[in-house]
């Protein structure tokens, strides 16, 4: 049994509709991923505080089309955005992520930045993931999770 985009836009449409938000859901289907995209005059209100209540329907939308699947079986994630949000946010993080590593180039001290989502934290990872000179690692537990950006410790010769 697999998740299907029907079943992915039914459960998105009926959570705006419990929110008595009137817009339209739009669907892409990929073998990685289900993507739904929220259009309406009210979408930009979906995507709250750093992306939280977008972040908020996609993990409902997810629980909801999961519910009765056998436990462990592995399925598409389904990944929900409106107004562009999240490939806005995702170059955001890259930028930030580029500049921090200057800094710590420059500095040769640690960055610590804020608690950010597992989503956000492997953007940043994945932006400097090959960049020289900084290493990243995630720390802390929970909510309070973040991520540090290192300057990497070259190799000693024998």
């Amino acid at each position: 049994m697999t998740i299907t985009k029907e079943q992915a836009q039914t459960a998105l449409q009926d959570l705006l509709r419990h929110m008595n938000v009137s817009a339209e859901v739009l669907v892409t289907d990929t073998e990685e991923r289900i993507s739904l995209e929220i259009k309406g005059e009210e979408s930009a209100l979906l995507i709250g505080k750093k992306g939280q209540t977008l972040d908020a329907l996609q993990y409902m939308v997810n629980k909801i089309v999961c519910k009765g699947l056998p436990e462990g079986e592995r399925t598409r994630p389904v990944q929900v955005d409106t107004e562009g949000y999240r490939s806005r946010r995702a170059e955001t993080l890259t930028d930030l992520a580029h500049s921090l590593a200057e800094k710590v180039r420059g500095t040769g001290r640690p960055v610590e930045l804020d608690p950010m989502t597992a989503m956000d934290r492997r953007i940043v990872h994945m932006a400097l993931a090959e960049s020289e000179g900084v290493e990243t690692r995630s720390e802390g537990e929970g909510i309070y999770r973040h991520l540090v950006i290192f300057p990497k410790q070259s190799p000693r010769s024998p």
